[in-house]
């Protein structure tokens, strides 16, 4: 583990209320190693060859996501202790293709193999590892599905927004023609007047953009 000696351990939420040689331990066990980056750095949410979580040890990291326009959002800001990387773990790569991280000011990042922590809870964790496994596989697709809305919610148009969600359902699941819900729910979704949504669908039928059936819709572009 690379500069073991700077890591404080009791400032970390996910080592609170374990003792420094067992949290080094761990770190050792997995394979856990610190990398450190200038400000202004900026690499993939889904950096290196393998699912990866990364705590923040020193610096301010934003996490970005481009949409398939080209336009960047900011999702959240990450302090030191801060955790990152479970929902490429958990959700996969593909799906987190369009997030990035920034470094606002010079930063270290302690990265701890996902698949290596996989098999310490299934070596030592016995049930409890397993219930800690699954709420952490519960909550990172609860957070995907956040980062998700705040995806469409930062377009625009009711055009760019129901796009944008046609695209990230076509994604989830598997298919060009997704299964979409009834109007009124489809305007909460996409927080836009009902009125203007069945305006703008109608618009973009004409247009030869969307294809829409009983419960269905494809995008055509």
């Amino acid at each position: 583990m690379d500069d073991e000696q700077k890591i404080d351990f009791r400032g970390l939420p996910i080592f609170a209320g374990i003792g420094k040689d067992d949290a080094e331990m761990f770190v050792r066990q997995v394979g856990g190693y610190v990398q450190s980056f200038p400000k202004g750095t900026r690499i993939p949410y889904t950096h290196g060859d393998a699912p990866r979580i990364g705590i923040v040890l020193e610096g301010k990291v934003h996490v970005l996501l481009t949409d398939p326009s080209g336009n960047e959002v900011l999702c959240y800001e990450l302090e030191v202790g801060a955790l990152f990387g479970n929902v490429w773990a958990v959700v996969g790569t593909e799906v987190c293709s369009g997030m990035m991280l920034e470094m606002r000011v010079r930063a270290s990042v302690l990265w701890l193999p996902y698949r290596e922590m996989e098999k310490v809870y299934g070596e030592t964790g016995g049930v409890q590892g397993a219930v800690a496994r699954n709420l952490f596989s519960v909550l990172s697709r609860m957070m995907f599905v956040l980062l998700q809305k705040i995806e469409v919610l930062s377009q625009h148009t009711v055009r760019a927004r129901l796009r944008l969600y046609l695209i990230q359902q076509g994604k989830a699941q598997g298919v060009r023609r997704v299964r979409v819900p009834g109007r009124v729910q489809l305007a909460k979704i996409l927080e836009c007047n009902r009125s203007a949504l069945t305006r703008e669908i109608g618009r973009m039928e004409d247009a030869g953009v969307v294809v829409c059936g009983d419960g269905w819709m494809e995008l055509k572009e």
